[in-house]
């Protein structure tokens, strides 16, 4: 039984992968209404064009339906392997690792979080772009396969209909030209592959012009209907939503009270969630949370109930001497898509005028919104004092001990590795005479690359105790520089705790603003220093926070050679963060990462070259297997169409408005007029068989192919009366004895 139409072959495989393509990148285009423009529309096309390229050239040396969907996949999924698994947004080596296929994982999970946290139009961060290319990647391999390998043109643009989805259940506006090409490239593919003779696989139909006439017509009309019909009664009665996840009051990024030591910092959105304007050199991070209970894993709040008074007046857990109007810092703020309750500040004191009802709260330093009171689209000013922070004054200030102080901020997770911790502080910060000289000593010796290298994949864990796989692993992001130095601090006795908020961001076109995404949501730790009160210090790499502050900064006031400053970073809100490894990571200039390993470029352009010479050999090899052996028609319709050559030479011609009956009617009459005495009955009843399996094929419900070497017969039987004596070869009737 065939239910298959004819593969499309020869030249007309280019011809039909173009279409193809061209059907997959309108229906990816489609997307940009729900989905922003970003690398993935890059990425996207490069990867269609050269899966086209691999299936259209394996159908030029295979008859095979399905090979070359089989070689696009292969192909296919070794380039999301190269372009996804690799530690860095450079390509690696396409080789599926378990480092590597876990990056995927990872990558995977964060898409799945991003879109459901995300609204419309959705910020195309690298998970979510890897959902989105893999989906047209599968799309076009399934509509190839369809309307090429199995000559089902109908059901491809089922397929390619899959990528018009998000726009249509969002009820976004796809474009008349989308619209316009995208029906244009599904009539010519039914055209092409609508069922013919033999030439269906040599060359694209000659009606194509007259069908690419009739579809721009008929586009054309439905494009004019279409806004007739919002006339109608009972149109727009259906409403669907136009966002997902949080709904319309969640913003793209939600910073976590719950900060995990075991998680990878998955990607985070870039656009700009927060601006600022003022005229000061640098307003330092912006906190949000303050975090004080620690397991030896996850951070957690600790207790609900704060010290929490009215927003006015100053706002500091303690007083402070007044402070010069002129020595002021004014900060202007604009909130946009993010909904949090509570304010980002300046870790300075600060006094705040914002809408809405505010309450602070003293024993964490958190300006927390009261109800519905959110910071979404929300616009308010602060004043800043800044505290004479000196290192000299830090110096000869004490520690509180852990009376006076809120909060378990001097715990120390009790795991089998608390004394490995305590001897490893003890170790870093021997020589250190006081408590600041100590901060400083860790800070430092985090911050050194040559100890650490600041990476957003956290390696696998070893022990119970996260902080000691950091300290032994020497691997993580801000989560685990901030974790390690609060419980190392503790350790020595110094109360700690951690901060989340933003880094200052970067400076926009306009002189004296800032903008802050997502990618600078960021957390460190705060010391607590008698007379000063909480001090930040930044034990992340430069990598990803730029300098250190002014007063815990070694190298401030010192002249740096430039490989000091590319290493230390520039201060202030002008320093760009990045997720980026630092340089001492195991990713260097000239290699590429494959798992946890490095492997040098020109071994990788050496694998390269062998794969490229490995598909040459077996693409030629394919040819001459090809050449070997002559062209043998399969099925029915292709030696329908080999009768029809074969007659037309002796000229006995139809066209392809002519029944089968008709044209066994039109060889009978040809029969005659070759003057034989007596046809052969043979010939007579091979052009009948050969009618009804057309017939069965074309019209039959449950169509039946006859066997090819039947088929073979028939025809070799049927040219036979049109044959002069002098060349008619020895056929064998066996085949006619046949029922």
């Amino acid at each position: 039984m065939n239910a298959q139409g004819a593969a499309v072959t020869g030249p007309a495989a280019w011809g039909g992968s173009g279409l193809v393509v061209l059907g997959t990148l309108v229906g990816a285009s489609t997307l940009r209404p729900v989905l922003e423009t970003g690398p993935w529309v890059g990425v996207t096309a490069v990867l269609v064009l050269v899966l086209a390229l691999v299936t259209a050239q394996v159908r030029q040396v295979t008859r095979s339906r399905t090979a070359p969907t089989f070689w696009g996949l292969a192909v296919g999924l070794l380039s999301l392997v190269s372009v996804y698994s690799g530690t860095g947004t450079a390509p690696g080596l396409p080789v599926p690792t378990p480092e590597a296929l876990d990056r995927l994982v990872r990558l995977a999970r964060s898409g799945v979080e991003a879109i459901a946290d995300g609204r419309v139009p959705v910020e195309p961060v690298r998970g979510i772009e890897l959902f989105v290319v893999a989906g047209v990647v599968l799309v076009y391999l399934v509509a190839d396969l369809l309307a090429l390998g199995l000559g089902r043109a109908g059901l491809a643009g089922l397929a390619l209909l899959g990528l018009w989805l998000p726009v249509i259940l969002f009820e976004r506006e796809p474009g008349p030209a989308a619209l316009a090409l995208g029906g244009i490239v599904f009539v010519l593919l039914l055209v092409l592959t609508r069922p013919r003779g033999r030439a269906a696989g040599t060359a694209l139909p000659r009606s194509v012009g007259p069908v690419l006439g009739a579809a721009v017509v008929v586009t054309v009309a439905a494009m004019v209907l279409g806004p007739v019909t919002a006339g109608l009664p009972l149109y727009g009665s259906v409403r669907l939503e136009g966002t997902w996840g949080g709904g319309v009051g969640g913003g793209p990024l939600r910073l976590s009270t719950d900060l995990d030591m075991r998680s990878s910092l998955s990607e985070r959105s870039g656009r700009t969630l927060l601006t600022y304007r003022t005229d000061a050199p640098t307003t330092g991070p912006f906190r949000m949370y303050t975090m004080t209970e620690f397991d030896g894993r996850e951070w957690a709040r600790g207790d609900a109930d704060g010290d929490f008074s009215e927003s006015d007046g100053l706002l500091w857990p303690e007083r402070t001497e007044d402070v010069a109007p002129d020595d002021r810092v004014r900060i202007t703020v604009d909130v946009g898509d993010l909904d949090q309750d509570r304010l980002p500040v300046p870790v300075e004191p600060r006094t705040i005028e914002a809408p809405g009802i505010w309450r602070y709260d003293a024993s964490r330093d958190e300006v927390v919104g009261v109800g519905s009171t959110s910071t979404r689209n929300t616009s308010y000013m602060i004043e800043t004092s800044p505290r004479d922070l000196s290192p000299d004054v830090l110096r000869l200030a004490g520690t509180a001990s852990p009376d006076g102080l809120p909060g378990p901020v001097l715990d120390v997770p009790q795991t089998a590795f608390v004394a490995d911790i305590q001897a490893l502080a003890d170790e870093v910060t021997a020589g250190a005479a006081n408590p600041y000289d100590q901060a400083l000593a860790l800070q430092s010796y985090f911050r050194d690359v040559t100890n650490f290298r600041y990476d957003t994949e956290v390696p696998e864990a070893q022990t119970d105790d996260a902080v000691w796989d950091f300290l032994t692993q020497r691997t993580g992001y801000c989560v685990q520089y901030a974790t390690a130095m609060v419980v190392m601090s503790r350790a020595l006795g110094i109360p700690a705790r951690m901060a989340i908020g933003f880094l200052p961001g970067q400076p926009t076109s306009t002189r004296g603003e800032y903008a802050i995404s997502g990618r600078q949501a960021h957390a460190w730790p705060e010391l607590y220093f008698e007379g000063a009160g909480w001090v930040r210090f930044e034990p992340t790499p430069a990598v990803q926070t730029g300098a250190p502050p002014v007063y815990a900064d070694p190298f401030s006031g010192q002249n740096l050679t430039p490989e000091e400053e590319e290493l230390g970073g520039t201060a202030g809100p002008a320093a760009a963060p990045s997720t980026a490894p630092d340089a001492s990571g195991s990713q260097r200039d000239d290699s590429v990462g494959i798992g946890s390993a490095t492997v040098p470029v020109t071994a990788v352009i050496g694998g390269a070259g062998v794969l490229v010479l490995a598909l040459a050999a077996v693409t030629v090899l394919l040819v001459r297997r090809r050449r070997a052996r002559p062209h043998e028609p399969l099925g029915t319709e292709e030696w329908w169409a080999e009768l029809r050559a074969r007659l037309g030479a002796r000229g006995v011609t139809w066209t392809d408005a002519t029944t089968p009956r008709q044209v066994a009617a039109s060889i009978r009459a040809a029969y005659r007029s070759a003057g034989d005495d007596e046809t052969p009955e043979a010939s007579l009843r091979a052009v009948d068989r050969l009618v009804a399996a057309v017939e069965d094929v074309r019209y039959g419900p449950l169509p039946v192919e006859p066997e090819p070497d039947d088929l073979a017969s028939w025809v070799d039987l049927a040219e036979r009366p049109l044959v002069p004596l002098a060349e008619r070869p020895l056929v064998t009737e066996g085949a006619d004895a046949r029922s």
